[in-house]
C-alpha cells in the first residue's frame, strides 16, 4: 500500500477506470449541443438516440479499452522493477517469502482493481440513469456486468505479475499483456471457440439480456485455473531469481 501511494498507483487507477464513468456520459450528452452547428442533421441525430443501455454499453468499451492500458503501463513493474533495481534484499532479509510476496502483491491490486470497477459501475449507472432514458438496465444487472470485468482483469493481473517476474524491463510486461488484451477479441468472431478465451466475460457483460448463463461455466473454470497456475508458476520463478 505504502508503494502504491507512494508511486501513485491508486490516483493513475483511479484515473483510468473511476474516470471514466463520469465523463463518457457527460460526453455523449454534450458532444451533440458542442457540435450541433457542424455536424449534418442525420448524424447528429445519431447522438439523440442514446439510450441508457446503449450509454453503459458505451462506457464500458471505454474501460475495456483505457482501463487496459493504465493498468497494463502502471502496473508493468511490479515485480521486474523490485528485481531490477534490487529492491527485494532488505524485505528477504525480514522474513519475507517469494510465495508471500507474489501473492500479496496480487491480492492487494486485485481488491483495489475491483473496487475502482464497482465504484465506476455504479456511478455510471447513477449518472446515465438521470442523463437518458429507455432500455431494461437494472442495478443487478450492472453488479453482474462489473463482477465479470473484475473476473477479467483478475486474469489479466496474474498475467502480468507471471510476465513481470520474466522479464527485467517493466515495459515489455506492458505492451506484452496489452497486445494481448486487445488481440484476443478476435476470438469472440467464432461461435464455438470464443467461450474458452477470457474476452469472452466482457462479451457477456455486455450481454444486457442474458449477462449470466451457463455458456460462461468453461471460461470461468479456465480463469480460475489460470489464475491459480499463473501465480504458482511467479512464485516458482520468484525462487530461482539472484536478489543480489
Amino acid at each position: 500500500m505504502l508503494e502504491a501511494i507512494r508511486t501513485h498507483k491508486y490516483l493513475i487507477l483511479f484515473s483510468g477506470i473511476v474516470f471514466w464513468a463520469i465523463m463518457n456520459p457527460l460526453m455523449i450528452k454534450l458532444m451533440p449541443i458542442l457540435l450541433k452547428t457542424y455536424l449534418p442533421v442525420g448524424l447528429s441525430s445519431i447522438f439523440l438516440e442514446y439510450t441508457i443501455d446503449a450509454a453503459f454499453m458505451d462506457f464500458m468499451g471505454d474501460v475495456f479499452e483505457l482501463g487496459t492500458l493504465f493498468i497494463s503501463f502502471s502496473l508493468m513493474g511490479l515485480i521486474s522493477n523490485e528485481v531490477y533495481y534490487k529492491k527485494l534484499a532488505f524485505p528477504y532479509s525480514r522474513g519475507a517469502e517469494p510465495a508471500g510476496l507474489v501473492t500479496a502483491k496480487f491480492i492487494h491490486y486485485m481488491l483495489t482493481i475491483s473496487i475502482f470497477i464497482l465504484v465506476a459501475f455504479l456511478t455510471n449507472y447513477f449518472y446515465i440513469t438521470r442523463l437518458f432514458e429507455g432500455g431494461m438496465l437494472t442495478i443487478e444487472t450492472v453488479f453482474k456486468s462489473a463482477l465479470l470485468y473484475i473476473i477479467y482483469y483478475s486474469l489479466l493481473l496474474s498475467f502480468l505479475i507471471f510476465l513481470s517476474s520474466l522479464f527485467r524491463r517493466g515495459l515489455a510486461v506492458g505492451f506484452s499483456v496489452a497486445i494481448l488484451a486487445y488481440s484476443l477479441g478476435i476470438f469472440n468472431r467464432f461461435n464455438i471457440i470464443r467461450v474458452y478465451f477470457p474476452n469472452y466475460l466482457l462479451y457477456k457483460a455486455a450481454n444486457l439480456g442474458h449477462v449470466f448463463d451457463d455458456s460462461l461455466i468453461p471460461i470461468l473454470i479456465i480463469s480460475f485455473c489460470m489464475i491459480i497456475l499463473l501465480i504458482l508458476f511467479s512464485i516458482l520463478r520468484m525462487r530461482k531469481i539472484d536478489i543480489a
